[in-house]
């Protein structure tokens, strides 16, 4: 796993150095994605409010994306994705971000990383319809759906281009 993060990153590292833009030194052709995370977007909605908050960054340049999510005022949190849908569907996972599993009042960054993705992937965040949701679970008995015990997802946010 460390290998391919690594050859990733040379492979990224190549591509800025061949292709910047002269007068910022950032390549013409990186995306850059942004997903504003609260419960209000989870959906189904939650059934009761939560007031873990975040923010994912995403940079896609050619097929690889890198990823950086902070969250704050979240427990339990367990896993988290890249998932395809529109806001107020939801969709099978495209990527995981693998987050740092833990509780978190302050801002912290609890994931960043990145991956070679399939072209679908860059579609679907393109078009609007992908989604960074953050997922959490204390262990409690199913249905409890409480703050810090929602394994279908706690906060989520749609991927919005820059």
């Amino acid at each position: 796993m460390r290998i391919t993060r690594m050859l990733t990153m040379f492979a990224a590292v190549a591509v800025v150095g061949s292709c910047s833009d002269n007068s910022t030194g950032i390549p013409s052709n990186v995306e850059i994605f942004q997903a504003t995370l609260n419960g209000a977007n989870e959906f189904p909605a939650l059934p009761t409010a939560t007031t873990a908050t975040g923010s994912a960054t995403i940079t896609a340049l050619g097929n690889v994306i890198s990823w950086q999510v902070e969250v704050e005022n979240i427990s339990n949190v367990s896993i988290g994705h890249i998932h395809f849908g529109a806001a107020g569907t939801s969709g099978g996972v495209m990527q995981s971000l693998s987050p740092t599993a833990g509780s978190y009042t302050t801002k912290t960054i609890i994931a960043s990383g990145s991956a070679v993705v399939n072209d679908s992937v860059l579609v679907h965040m393109r078009a609007g319809d992908a989604y960074v949701n953050i997922h959490t679970s204390n262990g409690a008995l199913p249905g409890n759906n409480t703050p810090g015990d929602y394994p279908n997802g706690e906060i989520r946010g749609q991927t919005r281009k820059l």
